[in-house]
C-alpha cells in the first residue's frame, strides 16, 4: 500500500523555523550546557549574602533569638540562591521564542539586561530586612549597602557577564566564525577586572582589620571571610571561562 502523500489541506510536518527545539541548540543556557557552573555559582553567591545577615545579626543585633538568626540566615541563603538560579535560567525561556528577531549577540546581551533586574531586585529585598535587622542603625546601614553593592556588581558584571562571552564564544566556535585576538582580549579585560577587584577590595578591607572598635575580633572574622570568599568565588568564574575558552 503506497504512503498517502499530502495534499494542499494537509501540508508535509515540517517544524515551524521559530521551533523552540531548533532554536534551543543555538546558544544553549548555562543550566542546560554547564550545570556545575551555576550551581557552583549560585551556592557561592548565596554564603555571601547569608555571612552578611549573620554578621549584622550578631554585630548590631546581639540580643535577636537564636532561632530568629538562624531562620534569617537559612532564608537568606535559600533566597539568594534560587534568585541566582532564576537570573540564569528565566531569561533564556522568556527570550528564546524571540530568538530569530535578534542577533546572536543581541540576544545575549537581552538575557544579560534581565538577569541584572533580577539580581538587583533580589538585592533590594534583602537590603530592606537588613535595615530591619540592624534597627536603621546608620553606620550597619553603611555596611550592609557596601557589602551588597560589591557582591551584586561581582554576580552581574563578572559572573555573568563570563557566562555570556563563553556562551557567545562556543556558538562562533561551531560555526567557524571566531577570531583568536579578539578573544585573548576580552580573557585579558576579564583577568585585569578580576585583578582591580582584588586590589580595590584587599587594600581597603585590610585597613579595616584590627581597628580599633567594640567587638573587633567579630568584623574582622566577617572581612576575612567575605574577602577570601569572594575571590575564591570569582577566580572559580573566571577559570571556568578559560576552559570554556579552551573547548574547542
Amino acid at each position: 500500500m503506497q504512503a498517502k502523500s499530502p495534499t494542499l489541506n494537509e501540508p508535509p510536518n515540517v517544524p515551524a523555523p521559530n521551533d523552540t527545539n531548533q532554536t534551543a541548540d543555538l546558544i544553549p543556557a548555562v543550566g542546560t550546557k554547564y550545570p556545575r557552573y551555576l550551581i557552583t555559582i549560585s551556592f557561592g553567591f548565596a554564603a555571601l549574602f547569608a555571612e552578611l545577615m549573620l554578621f549584622l545579626s550578631l554585630y548590631y543585633n546581639s540580643e535577636m533569638d537564636l532561632g530568629l538568626r538562624l531562620i534569617l540566615t537559612g532564608g537568606t541563603f535559600l533566597f539568594s540562591f534560587g534568585i541566582m538560579v532564576a537570573s540564569f535560567i528565566l531569561p533564556h525561556r522568556y527570550y528564546l521564542p524571540k530568538f530569530s528577531r535578534y542577533s546572536p549577540i543581541v540576544f545575549l546581551m537581552m538575557e544579560w539586561a534581565a538577569s541584572v533586574i533580577i539580581i538587583v531586585f533580589g538585592s533590594i529585598v534583602l537590603l530592606v530586612i537588613g535595615i530591619f535587622v540592624v534597627k536603621g542603625d546608620l553606620a550597619a546601614i553603611g555596611e550592609i549597602v557596601r557589602s551588597m553593592a560589591l557582591y551584586t556588581l561581582a554576580a552581574c558584571l563578572l559572573m555573568h557577564g563570563l557566562a555570556v562571552f563563553g556562551r557567545y564564544v562556543q556558538y562562533l566556535y561551531e560555526r567557524e566564525l571566531h577570531q583568536s585576538y579578539k578573544i585573548v582580549t576580552v580573557a585579558g579585560v576579564s583577568a585585569v577586572a578580576l585583578i582591580a577587584i582584588a586590589l580595590y577590595l584587599l587594600p581597603n578591607d585590610f585597613n579595616r582589620i584590627g581597628a580599633n572598635i567594640p567587638n573587633s575580633g567579630l568584623m574582622d572574622l566577617h572581612i576575612s571571610i567575605r574577602d577570601i570568599w569572594l575571590l575564591a568565588t570569582c577566580l572559580y568564574a573566571f577559570f571556568w571561562q578559560v576552559t570554556v575558552l579552551a573547548d574547542h
